[in-house]
C-alpha cells in the first residue's frame, strides 16, 4: 500500500510502497550522490532506464531544473507513484513510458514484482538469490521470503533505439534495471551511439554482466570506469559503471 514518507529529516517527501527501501534509495542517490559529478550541460536531454518511483528524476531536476527526461518503467504500481511524485513536486519536462527496455521488442514478458521491495523488481529473478541468502544470514528465512515475495507482472519490452530522436544528442543515459543492463545497451543502434555522450549504470556482476557491459561501452567509443556501488560491500557484487565519450 502506498504511503507518503519524509526522507532526510523532512528534506524530501515522496510516495512509496516501501518506506525502508525508499530510505535506502534516498541515501544512495541524495546523500551518497551515486549519480553525481556527471558534468551535464545546462539543459540536458536524459534517458532514464528504470524510473521506479522517480527518485533519480527528483535528484536530477534538483540540479538541472530545465532537464528534459524520458523515463521507462514497466511496473504499473511504480509508474503510478512516479507520476504522483512528479505532481507532488511540480516537476515538468518528464515523459514516462510504460515499458521495459531490451535488445529486441517483445510483448507480454514476465517480470517479478516485489511489493515490499519494488525497486528490486526484475525480469531476472535469479539475480536475487544472492541477496536473499545474504539477508538470511541476519534474519530468519521466513522474513526473507516475505520481503522477496514476488507477484508476476507482464510488460512489453521495447528497444531504446525507438526513443532516441533523430539528430538529438543524449547527454546522459542512466540505467538501473536489475540485471537487464546489457540488453538495454544492445537496444541502441550502432549509428546512434556517437550521439550518446554519457552513460551511468548500476550493474550486478553475475554471469559476466560487468565485463559484458564495459565491453559494449568501450566498443561504442566510451572511456569506462567501474567502481563498487555506494552503500554496498564487495560481496554484494554491485558496481556503478560510468562511461564518457572519449
Amino acid at each position: 500500500m502506498a504511503e507518503l514518507v519524509e526522507l532526510g529529516d523532512g528534506a524530501l517527501k515522496v510516495y512509496t510502497q516501501s518506506a525502508v527501501e525508499m530510505e535506502y534509495i534516498y541515501n544512495e542517490i541524495f546523500r551518497q550522490e551515486c549519480y553525481g559529478g556527471l558534468d551535464l550541460p545546462e539543459r540536458p536531454f536524459v534517458l532514464d532506464a528504470g524510473g521506479n518511483v522517480g527518485m533519480f528524476v527528483l535528484y536530477l531536476k534538483a540540479h538541472h531544473p530545465d532537464a528534459e527526461v524520458v523515463s521507462f518503467e514497466p511496473m504499473p504500481a511504480s509508474r503510478e507513484l512516479f507520476e504522483k511524485n512528479m505532481a507532488l513536486h511540480g516537476i515538468d519536462g518528464v515523459t514516462l513510458h510504460p515499458c521495459a527496455l531490451g535488445s529486441r521488442a517483445e510483448r507480454d514478458v514476465k517480470f517479478s514484482f516485489y511489493p515490499l521491495l519494488p525497486a528490486n523488481s526484475t525480469r531476472h529473478p535469479e539475480i536475487k538469490e544472492l541477496p536473499k541468502d545474504q539477508m538470511a544470514e541476519k534474519v530468519d528465512r521466513e522474513t526473507v521470503e516475505q520481503y522477496y515475495h514476488a507477484e508476476e507482472v507482464t510488460a512489453d519490452v521495447e528497444r531504446l533505439a525507438a526513443f532516441i530522436p533523430e539528430g538529438r544528442t543524449v547527454d546522459l543515459l542512466k540505467i538501473d534495471v536489475e540485471g537487464a543492463e546489457a540488453d538495454v545497451l544492445r537496444g541502441v543502434d550502432e549509428s546512434q551511439w556517437p550521439r550518446v555522450k554519457r552513460v551511468v549504470a548500476e550493474v550486478v556482476d553475475m554471469d559476466g554482466r560487468l565485463d559484458a557491459i564495459c565491453g559494449i561501452l568501450r566498443e561504442a567509443g566510451f572511456e569506462v570506469d567501474a567502481q563498487q556501488a555506494p552503500m554496498t560491500e564487495a560481496a554484494d557484487r554491485y558496481s556503478m559503471v560510468r562511461a564518457v565519450r572519449a
